[in-house]
């Protein structure tokens, strides 16, 4: 008799780990019931004659009530089916279902029927390939649950600040009393110090990749793999002789973690079977502050980035950018200014120039000369160095930060102080509509407002409690922008490092007028209040 043929008393067994409370989650007692009931009408050989249900019962433990009771019914010969959801409501250990199915289902002839991991034990070869893949479906799981709990770990680990990745970046190895700590390698951090310190000076990625490989130094990769050090594999990584490239060097000067902040989950596998990496957003990734010594300091790693933002050409037959590449902008249209060389009476003459000129509305070609530009931003650099001097010799260090403190302060209150009024606001909306004094369309624009400006204000009491705690917590951090500027205290004239440590850009306004935005003008612009306020 084939299996359409003979008919089977079932027993339906219905299991949650949590007491139903009613709500339709899809592991409820009703939606379990509900799922059988459209399995049996689909095959009318099955008659339910009971109905076992452990509410509230995890499925570690097999000593349940329902459980218990529907392994008697089988024994008994009362029913030939067992019909469940998954095969989870039988329990969570393969062993131990296994066992079950094998003791009691298999040797007294019970149908056992799993809806959702499409196991009928009737359509199978013998309980013995059904066990096979009941491990399977269990070991997937098991999988699941050993990939969620790893990545669990590490990212516990990366909020302590410790270091989980398999291979330090160029330049660091695995401190010796701490595998989790990075400490400085001192066979290839000079090399690190040498890449950033040719980019501040005006040498292109690709010179720089040059410039290693002419003197012999090892890349990244063939250091690893010379030294015996972990190393990628793939690609690139498999390349015997792998030379530096610009790549590699844009990779080092891009890392953060050489000021000594550890950044980690810049990535994350697409799921536990898949090697796919996705880039992780910014928000998304652990940052912890003075987890390692640095290489870098933070000055030279924020001005090496402002560099790489610069639309900027080396010079012909040059190592290095001529000494304003990128940084002059036209005053009048934002556009990027022009380098341009003329001769005219046997003098060579150099003047920059707005290329577009009339064309995006400019009033002029806002022209100026390469010897009036460099008088004017030498003389803006000395002025700006003077008053820096002149303004923290004032007032002590200690004074300073109580100062910054203070000011963070005040600019807290101000914003809680404003989103309260625009909570205020909001919470009137709808008086104001009930009233008839606003419409509808009028109370949706209103909302979306205030929505985004208490957003916009939350955000800022954000960034305002996360600086003052770090004030608190590393203050010196918070004067290091000055040591910026007085090292070029006095000099007669510029060049490409001067400029890129302490500019970040020049408008040109007109021929004789130019505007320089300064880097660390919020900070410098705190410093001067604080010495106008006496530190109070």
């Amino acid at each position: 008799m084939n299996h359409v043929e003979k008919s089977y008393r079932a027993i339906k067994y219905i299991r949650t780990s949590c007491p139903d409370d009613g709500m339709q989650n899809r592991d409820s007692v009703e939606n379990q019931s509900r799922l059988i009931d459209r399995f049996i009408l689909a095959n009318p050989e099955i008659t339910v004659v009971a109905e076992k249900i452990d509410n509230g019962y995890s499925g570690l433990f097999y000593d349940r009530p329902a459980f218990s009771e529907m392994i008697a019914e089988i024994k008994s010969g009362n029913a030939n089916c067992v019909i469940v959801k998954d095969l989870t409501r039988i329990g969570r250990s393969y062993i131990e279902t296994g066992r079950y199915l094998r003791d009691s289902f298999q040797a007294n002839d019970v149908r056992f029927i799993s809806i959702d991991d499409n196991i009928d034990s009737i359509q199978m070869d013998g309980f013995d390939k059904m066990i096979i893949l009941i491990k399977s479906v269990f070991g997937e799981q098991y999988s699941v649950d050993v990939s969620v709990k790893t990545r669990n770990a590490l990212d516990a680990k990366r909020k302590q600040g410790e270091y989980v990745g398999a291979v330090p970046v160029y330049g660091y190895q695995r401190s010796e009393p701490n595998k989790n700590k990075l400490s400085i390698d001192q066979n290839t951090f000079t090399v690190v110090q040498s890449i950033f310190h040719m980019k501040l000076h005006g040498m292109s990625a690709a010179k720089i990749a040059l410039e290693l490989n002419d003197f012999g130094v090892l890349s990244p990769i063939e250091y690893k793999r010379k030294q015996g050090i972990p190393h990628p594999t793939g690609g690139y990584a498999d390349n015997r002789d792998a030379r530096w490239s610009a790549t590699t060097v844009l990779r080092i000067l891009r890392d953060e973690n050489y000021t000594g902040v550890l950044v980690q989950r810049r990535q994350r596998c697409e799921s536990y079977k898949s090697k796919v990496l996705l880039n992780l957003d910014e928000n998304e990734w652990y940052r912890t502050e003075n987890a390692h010594p640095p290489i870098i300091s933070k000055e030279d790693y924020c001005a090496v980035q402002r560099v790489l933002a610069l639309d900027t050409r080396t010079a012909p037959a040059q190592k290095e950018v001529h000494i304003f590449s990128g940084m002059l902008i036209c005053g009048c249209c934002n556009s990027k200014m022009t380098r341009k060389t003329t001769q005219a009476r046997r003098q060579r003459y150099i003047y920059h120039y707005c290329p577009t000129g009339k064309k995006k509305g400019c009033s002029s070609t806002h022209m100026i000369s390469e010897k009036a530009l460099h008088d004017k931003v030498l003389l803006a650099v000395n002025e700006r160095i003077k008053t820096i001097e002149r303004l923290s010799s004032a007032l002590s260090a200690t004074q300073i930060v109580t100062m910054l403190e203070n000011d963070l302060l005040r600019q807290l209150a101000a914003c809680n102080q404003q989103i309260q009024t625009l909570q205020r606001f909001r919470a009137s909306l709808f008086d104001n509509l009930t009233n008839a004094t606003i419409d509808e369309t009028e109370f949706q624009t209103l909302k979306e407002h205030y929505n985004g400006e208490i957003s916009r204000q939350e955000a800022e009491v954000s960034a305002l409690q996360k600086k003052w705690h770090c004030i608190r917590e590393s203050p010196d951090t918070f004067l290091a922008w000055i040591n910026n500027f007085l090292p070029f205290a006095g000099i007669t004239g510029l060049d490409r490092f001067a400029l890129v440590k302490m500019i970040q850009c020049i408008r040109v306004m007109a021929k004789h007028e130019i505007i320089i935005d300064f880097v660390y003008q919020h900070e410098f612009e705190q410093l001067v209040r604080c010495v106008a306020s006496g530190g109070r």
